[in-house]
């Protein structure tokens, strides 16, 4: 193959997936058929790619239907390891983060000033958490889409 038939044939394989998927232009598209049909290289990785495009469209890559996934995750074991799941979660958290709190009150090398300005900045993060929290947890009540399924 000479460069500039080797040129071409490079990029014909950049564009066979696009020339599958019918996302060309009719130009580009036309380029395509009049290489494919010259050669055999790339009519073979084109044969290819539409076998494996249909192999694939013709799978099921689940045999646990829609219904029965919907079933298993509103089962009640699911819904309680949920629950203390993130009871325990937060728990861990709101331990932690009083350990942390405790020991920074205490250290005695941390002046007063530094301990309120701290001290301010997490309790000005807190109170918009706790306010963002309750918004979420008004509007979930009131929420007219909440039981609509896609």
């Amino acid at each position: 193959m000479n460069p500039d038939e080797r040129s071409i044939h490079d990029h014909v394989d950049e564009l066979l997936s696009g020339y599958i998927d019918g996302e060309l232009t009719q130009q580009v598209r036309q380029r395509v058929e009049i290489h494919l049909d010259g050669c055999e290289e790339c009519r073979a990785l084109h044969d290819e790619l539409v076998a494996l495009r249909r192999k694939i469209a013709g799978s099921d890559l689940s045999v646990v239907g829609e219904d029965k996934w919907r079933e298993m995750m509103n089962d009640e074991t699911v819904k309680t390891t949920y629950n203390v799941g993130w009871i325990l979660f937060i728990g861990g958290i709101l331990v932690a983060g009083l350990v942390g709190v405790v020991a920074f009150a205490t250290e005695p090398s941390i002046g007063w000033f530094e301990k309120l300005v701290v001290f301010a900045i997490y309790g000005g993060l807190a109170s918009l958490l706790v306010s963002v929290l309750r918004q979420r947890l008004i509007e979930r009540k009131t929420d007219k889409y909440k039981d609509v399924e896609i």
